[in-house]
């Protein structure tokens, strides 16, 4: 009996790229070196530091991968859906990680926000990345929700749960966010915009001396 064939290399920037998403889905953060994706992506390492020089630029790397195959994925999903409250859901769902491919996506951006904590020019793309974000997602809920005073605090509050859903489907799979349960949150998070008129309520402000007591009650 003949073994197969190993798969052929993927000398380009794309293949080695998802060579990289594939180390990092599949072996975490800590795995993630120029020598294992060379081994992955079945090219010499200096294939891959001619278009990954850097630990960070491999980061960089997947996260402009990631980023073009939800762009993409979106636009396909978007296509002739017309209704404004269908686009929204389509683009929550995409974001939260709930699809095929969102579990590697959400490891993939949870180790680019990772080293946005330390690295100036990885903070730089993800602050850029998720202002775009935030803006996109405004249009979309006012859209949807056209009577709700829709502004960009509504836009961060939602992308912040788009977000925990997708961190917690890359950190645990299923188990525990399911793509059913983050469908639920996503629907109960969006649902008091269906009948807010003209804006957010105002925040009443606290009253003086209010407080916890010592038995952990308001009072």
């Amino acid at each position: 009996m003949t073994s197969s064939p190993p798969p052929p290399p993927r000398a380009t920037r794309a293949g080695i790229a998802e060579a990289v998403l594939e180390v990092l889905s599949e072996r975490g953060a800590d795995a993630l070196s120029v020598r294992n994706v060379a081994a992955a992506a079945g090219v010499s390492v200096g294939a891959v530091q001619h278009h990954f020089p850097t630990r960070a630029a491999l980061v960089t790397g997947a996260m402009d991968a990631v980023t073009a195959g939800f762009r993409a994925r979106l636009s396909t999903a978007l296509t002739d859906v017309d209704s404004a409250p269908r686009r929204l859901e389509v683009f929550c769902a995409e974001l939260a990680a709930l699809g095929d491919a969102g579990r590697r996506d959400a490891v993939v951006w949870t180790a680019f926000a990772s080293r946005a904590g330390t690295d100036p020019d990885v903070r730089e793309i993800h602050r850029r990345e998720w202002a775009l974000t935030e803006a996109g997602l405004q249009a979309l809920l006012a859209a949807a929700y056209p009577d709700a005073g829709i502004d960009a605090d509504d836009a961060g509050l939602v992308l912040a749960v788009l977000d925990g859903i997708a961190v917690a489907r890359g950190a645990e799979g299923d188990e525990r966010m399911s793509p059913d349960r983050g469908r639920r949150l996503i629907d109960a998070t969006l649902a008091h915009f269906a009948t807010r008129r003209g804006g957010r309520p105002a925040v009443t402000p606290p009253v003086e001396g209010a407080g916890l007591t010592d038995e952990g009650r308001l009072g």
